[in-house]
């Protein structure tokens, strides 16, 4: 499965930046590694006369993005920046889902046909289980994006980016929001679905709130000790936690959708 399209010549920077990206050892990167394929996107995928300037950014760049904010400590101060590779990530993963979906039902209606090739059964179980697990990988995806405290609570903090992020995710919670969420997910959640969004979004908000009263109600002295706000607002889910659902989120998208261009191509 591929989400570029273009000449073998047009796509080779893509298929170069590829390799580099494969290369990396995320438990052991250097700045040598990074600065190698910094200099590359820099030379050749943004360059004005670059042919895949305008190409969706490549999976495997999206995720070592990601890596980066993640390792080897969150970087809290990017916590919009993951929301967004996040957001294409899921991207990613329903395109491979709608690629699956189609190969099955391509597959059972030729299956009996002796002149056609079709789904060996190996691959054809690879894409049914893509299938059985789509609920619990899109619910996932719900809990990482909407983990929204670090952003809150950040350092230097800021309203601004909190509320942007706020009415991007949670716009039906805010009348007066009248844009559009740009964000991708938005397009096709279940009912089920944005009830659960809702209930995360309340909690924001409650959370918002709570700290805003407790604040008011310290003194100076205790206003900022972060172990007695800690202590009465537990963050709902720590680094290591996070980073485990990312990591695995983001592992699962890769492979699925490398296996499923293994299958079909770049067609």
């Amino acid at each position: 499965m591929s989400l570029t399209s273009g000449s073998s010549l047009t796509m080779e920077p893509l298929r170069k930046l590829r390799d580099l990206i494969a290369k990396v050892d995320y438990n052991n990167l250097t700045k040598q590694d990074h600065r190698e394929i910094y200099q590359y996107i820099e030379r050749e995928v943004l360059s004005p006369k670059s042919p895949i300037i305008k190409q969706v950014p490549p999976l495997e760049l999206i995720v070592y993005s990601i890596q980066n904010i993640l390792l080897p400590k969150l970087a809290t101060r990017r916590i919009p920046d993951l929301l967004d590779l996040l957001a294409t990530v899921e991207f990613y993963r329903k395109r491979t889902m709608d690629h699956a979906r189609d190969a099955i039902v391509w597959n059972d209606y030729y299956k009996n046909e002796k002149t056609i090739i079709t789904l060996t059964a190996e691959e054809e179980g690879f894409l049914k289980n893509l299938e059985k697990q789509e609920k619990s990988l899109r619910e996932m995806y719900i809990v990482i994006l909407t983990d929204m405290y670090l952003l809150w609570t950040a350092s230097p903090p800021s309203m601004t980016d909190f509320l942007i992020r706020f009415n991007e995710y949670f716009p039906f919670l805010n009348d007066h929001c009248e844009r559009v969420s740009p964000r991708l997910f938005h397009s096709d959640l279940s009912t089920t679905e944005i009830a659960q969004l809702e209930d995360v979004g309340l909690k924001c908000c409650d959370t918002a709130q709570g700290t805003v009263a407790w604040a008011m109600d310290q003194t100076i002295h205790h206003a900022f000790r972060m172990e007695d706000f800690k202590e009465a607002f537990p963050r709902p889910c720590g680094d290591n936690h996070l980073q485990e659902m990312i990591t695995y989120f983001a592992d699962h998208v890769m492979s699925a959708a490398k296996k499923i261009q293994e299958i079909f191509g770049d067609s």
